[in-house]
């Protein structure tokens, strides 16, 4: 090549590669914006899973759509879809990304995917003589705070900082949604479980949820806070019977029984007072005449 075609070269290169480049930046901010509450590049699971190396797992489609349209994918029993939220116990709620950010989007995730300059130039990784370093994960740390504030908090018998909703309002804290607290979404009975503190922080952060998102629009919730619910729903975790056992289950089946037993005494009531003894009588009268 001649020296006075380098630099024709050069903007050539710079022309194709800018466009990804840019596309991958957008994508970052909305990757922060959307999706960090529940996932991680690289940093382990967290609400939802990993997603280093998604691109290379899953083909781009099939992203583009669990990105824009999770509900449809789940609507059209997907099987992939279905194994996740089998796996992750909830289904990614739909964000209304445009199909064009979620193209962004997935350009930062295979950005994310590929190993960094920096990393290469660390002398690490097959030919070097050093082992890769792995991917630091995130620790899931034991909530450090009070599981009798959480209680309140939760509750609403202690008012949220920010001014935020008790979560009893919308959540209860049985398996099938039958004791105290609300049925408008899911029970966090075994919440801790699934997500442990790490999980919870990331929920009551970034809202990754449209209801909740709005509900709790300009009324953040303090470190504080997180840590007392995340001690009282890992306290709660322990205590909660198993979905379709305990007495919210053995009241609910009591309830059942009752209101079918004075559902049949109607019945044969309504049936005695329908032939009752004196049309009995009448009737015998009749024929003997």
């Amino acid at each position: 090549m001649k020296l006075n075609e380098l630099p024709t070269c050069l903007a050539l290169f710079l022309s194709l590669s800018m466009p990804a480049a840019a596309g991958a930046a957008r994508g970052k901010a909305l990757f922060e914006e959307h999706c960090s509450a529940c996932h991680t590049i690289g940093g382990g699971d967290s609400v939802g899973p990993d997603l280093k190396g998604v691109t290379d797992r899953r083909k781009a489609g099939w992203l583009a759509r669990i990105i824009t349209g999770p509900d449809g994918l789940t609507a059209e029993s997907d099987p992939e879809q279905l194994a996740l939220v089998k796996k992750w116990g909830l289904e990614m709620p739909n964000l209304g990304i445009s199909p064009e950010n979620a193209g962004e989007i997935i350009e930062y995730l295979a950005a994310g995917s590929r190993p960094s300059v920096a990393a290469a130039g660390a002398g690490r990784g097959p030919g070097s003589g050093r082992p890769a370093a792995p991917a630091l994960k995130t620790p899931d740390l034991k909530p450090a705070g009070s599981a009798a504030n959480g209680r309140k908090l939760f509750f609403g018998a202690g008012k949220l900082a920010g001014g935020g909703p008790a979560c009893a309002g919308c959540h209860s804290l049985s398996p099938g949604n039958l004791a105290a607290g609300g049925s408008y979404a899911a029970s966090l009975a075994k919440v801790f479980d699934k997500l442990g503190a790490n999980g919870i922080k990331a929920v009551l952060t970034g809202f990754p949820f449209p209801v909740k998102a709005a509900a709790f629009k300009g009324r953040p919730v303090t470190e504080g806070e997180i840590a007392d619910l995340a001690a009282f729903l890992e306290e709660t975790a322990k205590a909660a019977p198993e979905a379709g056992s305990g007495p919210g289950s053995a009241a609910l089946a009591g309830l059942l029984g009752a209101v079918c037993a004075f559902l049949l005494i109607a019945l044969v009531w309504n049936g005695r007072k329908t032939k009752g003894v004196k049309d009995e009588i009448l009737s015998r009268q009749a024929r003997t005449h």
